[in-house]
């Protein structure tokens, strides 16, 4: 790990900046584009996360005619993927807190400082607040609109799933 701070270190010639032509703190952590706002930056991520949500419950949902067994993880990763491609130039669709707070608070200890937090007017909340609500929106919508709605299949007994005749 030494080697790529080395690298990291040679390319800025040891001026790590968040912002500008040579920023690298971007390597870590989420910054959103130039002309995104605060709001649009929260919209973009609370949106993502919606999708990601409502897709892994729709993907793993057994009341749902649920995906194929084996498939799931291949249609999560395309999930992300549709996600990343479709709302990642905005804001780097971060859609999970512990993918961006973390390493902010390395970069902000390894020597890009405080700016890290007070970059993007103060964007660092962004990443950690709207996937939280997001995922509880996603999972609320679900239940709401899917979930609620679905009943058991019930186990009948039978290959065949013909009803069962019960004699006396």
């Amino acid at each position: 790990f030494p080697f790529f701070l080395d690298a990291l270190y040679d390319y800025t010639k040891g001026n790590f900046t968040v912002t500008g032509p040579n920023a690298t703190a971007l390597i870590f952590s989420t910054y959103p584009a130039p002309s995104v706002s605060l709001l649009g930056g929260f919209f973009t991520e609370f949106t993502a996360t919606v999708m990601l949500l409502l897709g892994i419950l729709v993907i793993h949902d057994e009341k749902n005619n649920e995906a194929l067994k084996g498939t799931q993880a291949l249609l999560t990763g395309i999930l992300v993927l549709g996600i990343g491609v479709g709302m990642g130039m905005n804001t780097g669709y971060d859609i999970n807190p512990s993918r961006d707070l973390p390493p902010r608070i390395f970069t902000a200890i390894a020597g890009w400082g405080i700016d890290v937090f007070t970059a993007g007017h103060y964007w660092w909340w962004i990443p950690v607040t709207a996937p939280i609500l997001g995922s509880l929106a996603g999972v609320l919508i679900h239940k709401l609109f899917i979930d609620l709605h679905n009943q058991s299949v019930p186990d009948s007994g039978n290959e065949k799933g013909e009803p069962e005749v019960q004699t006396s």
